[in-house]
């Protein structure tokens, strides 16, 4: 039996069952199934099987009927942005949309927009729409896009620092950064372990008898210090 015919069999059981009252309830995807019943055929890429095998002559038949790859211009534009600025991706995101067209709703004839953050998919959807209104190849439109981008960038850090000298001179006390807190911590790891190293030294001296110069001692203690 095909598989299309194995749909029709199932949607005609499930019918049969629902109508005695085998099924009380009636499954989630009886009516989407019913409205719109799958078609093996279109799921399959059309290909010319004879060029193919004259193009590539060690390709299968089964790797040729593959379905087709989804690849949309945002995803090579999106790969190329995030594999030269990596860093973009540590920075923090609001990852939630109500209904996934958010960027739909903003005007792209400029980058910096008023209710979203400044982020790697500005310059996606900026370069998308150079080069659909502009009618720009995608490496100029890019170009455009990533150097507004960068100076975007500049002028957050620049009104951020400024700000923060400004509530500093009006007595305003910040909490460390992450960096600083990051050096602290190294800081005290190091000291507990020269602390545990000199014990452990102190041990092995007194338990094999050996008697350390104390020059020798005093200077191994300052290389690690240094």
């Amino acid at each position: 039996m095909k598989p299309q015919s194995d749909v029709f069999e199932i949607i005609k059981r499930t019918s049969r069952l629902l109508q005695t009252g085998v099924v009380t309830g009636e499954p989630a995807w009886f009516k989407a199934v019913l409205a719109h019943p799958p078609s093996t055929a279109d799921a399959v890429q059309r290909v010319d099987i004879v060029k193919l095998r004259k193009k590539h002559p060690h390709l299968s038949v089964k790797k040729m009927m593959k379905p087709m790859e989804i690849v949309y211009p945002e995803d090579r534009i999106r790969k190329l942005f995030y594999r030269q600025h990596p860093w973009e991706l540590t920075r923090p995101r609001i990852v939630v949309e109500q209904d996934a067209l958010d960027f739909q709703r903003c005007d792209w004839s400029k980058l910096e927009q008023e209710y979203k953050g400044l982020d790697g998919e500005s310059v996606v959807q900026r370069t998308l729409w150079l080069i659909q209104k502009k009618r720009l190849s995608q490496d100029e439109a890019y170009d455009i896009a990533r150097k507004e981008f960068y100076s975007l960038r500049v002028k957050e850090t620049i009104e951020r620092q400024t700000a923060e000298e400004e509530a500093r001179m009006f007595g305003a006390v910040f909490s460390k950064s992450y960096n600083e807190r990051g050096i602290e911590n190294e800081a005290e790891a190091l000291e507990e372990w020269k602390t545990r190293a000199q014990s452990v030294t102190k041990r092995m001296r007194s338990r094999f008898g050996m008697a350390g110069d104390e020059e020798e001692e005093a200077s191994r203690e300052a290389e690690v210090e240094n």
